[in-house]
């Protein structure tokens, strides 16, 4: 689990913007937002261009450092904060394996370059590498079962924590295998523009083709309806014309059919790509959907939320200006953050105010009550 997460002088966030997920609160209500014991299921609010696609892309930069999963995001020039005379952003995460925190830190330059990476356990630290001098304290490599590991061919460049995990036979429940297993099954997704995704896998896929090779029509069919009230009667069709895949989706009526890719709205098509990747939810780690509401009703935005709920051990973030999903009856004030002139606040610590259970909170949320004081 990831219990802590901050990162410097990166795209919008000048200074250094921290997301402590074992800063619970005792309440007693919406504990399945909870995960292990972390802030585990999480609304990030926040106005246009407050940084909210960017903490997503920051959270996900070890995605690429660490493994071939997909990146589409790499963009060098607007990498480093453009206000900052730091030549290098910082990136922190802290795992959580059992009762040993992990802390992995590194800094880069830009998308590619490397220029420092450090990892400790409990504090202790087990190594750190200086990629521009070229050296560093690797002296208790053994704790990972990489004392004997041979640098004499090591890439430059190349992490550290990677090249031990490609070129040492690691345990079960080792260290190693722990924090590259939890980041190879991150995954960020958004609808905005098109199916964009980080992590997870690699290549894409036609939605439609994958509904359709997966003999998975009618168990879309029964999720359109359970989750969004959305009656469809579907069929697979021989397309038989140029551009276009030998297998469609056709919607039955009445007088003729339609083609579902053609007649589908945004919002069908937005549940068409959330019913792609729940099916692999069981086996994600992190999860961060990106405005993920941009098409759906309230309703079916809440009925989202509740969804991914049901997945005990997924930690995932959502971003949204929808108020009114700040709601105590699907989530708490200790998992509703306002991210604000690059500063990510809970609820629960934006105001002096006791709130519980029976408190407004789309009310307050709407009065300014989260909102950084001057």
């Amino acid at each position: 689990m990831l219990a802590k997460f901050s990162v410097e002088n990166y795209r919008s966030f000048n200074e250094e913007i921290v997301i402590d997920f074992e800063n619970v609160r005792d309440y007693k209500y919406n504990l399945d937002s909870l995960t292990n014991g972390l802030l585990g299921k999480i609304l990030i609010y926040g106005k246009n261009a407050s940084g909210k696609s960017n903490l997503g892309f920051a959270l996900f930069d070890i995605v690429s450092l660490l493994t071939d999963k997909k990146n589409f995001f790499t963009d060098d020039l607007t990498f480093l904060n453009a206000d900052s005379k730091k030549d290098v952003a910082t990136f922190t995460y802290v795992l959580k394996k059992n009762g040993d925190y992990i802390s992995y830190m590194y800094k880069k330059k830009n998308f590619n370059s490397l220029i420092f990476e450090s990892l400790k356990v409990n504090d202790q630290l087990i190594y750190s590498y200086d990629f521009v001098k070229k050296k560093g304290d690797l002296n208790y490599l053994d704790v990972l079962d990489a004392g004997n590991l041979n640098f004499d061919y090591f890439e430059n460049n190349l992490p550290i924590l990677r090249y031990i995990a490609y070129n040492t036979p690691q345990k079960e429940d080792s260290i190693v295998r722990f924090v590259m297993d939890f980041v190879s099954r991150m995954l960020w997704f958004r609808r905005v523009n098109s199916n964009e995704y980080i992590g997870y896998t690699t290549g894409s896929e036609n939605l439609e083709e994958w509904i359709i090779n997966n003999n998975e029509v009618e168990l879309f069919e029964t999720f359109m309806k359970e989750i969004g009230d959305i009656n469809l009667d579907l069929e697979v069709a021989t397309a038989n014309a140029p551009g276009m895949p030998e297998k469609i989706l056709i919607e039955k009526h009445k007088n003729k059919p339609l083609i579902f890719s053609n007649v589908s709205s945004s919002g069908t098509k937005a549940l068409e790509l959330f019913y792609y990747w729940k099916k692999n939810f069981e086996n994600v780690t992190f999860l961060f959907m990106d405005e993920f509401d941009a098409y759906y009703h309230q309703d079916l935005a809440m009925n989202i939320i509740k969804d991914v709920k049901k997945y005990k051990n997924l930690q995932a973030i959502f971003t949204t200006h929808n108020s009114s999903l700040a709601n105590n009856s699907i989530s708490r004030p200790d998992c509703c953050f306002m991210l604000e002139n690059g500063k990510l606040t809970s609820f629960a610590d934006s105001t002096k105010r006791e709130l519980r259970e029976g408190h407004n909170i789309e009310k307050l949320l709407r009065s300014g009550e989260f909102n950084e004081k001057s």
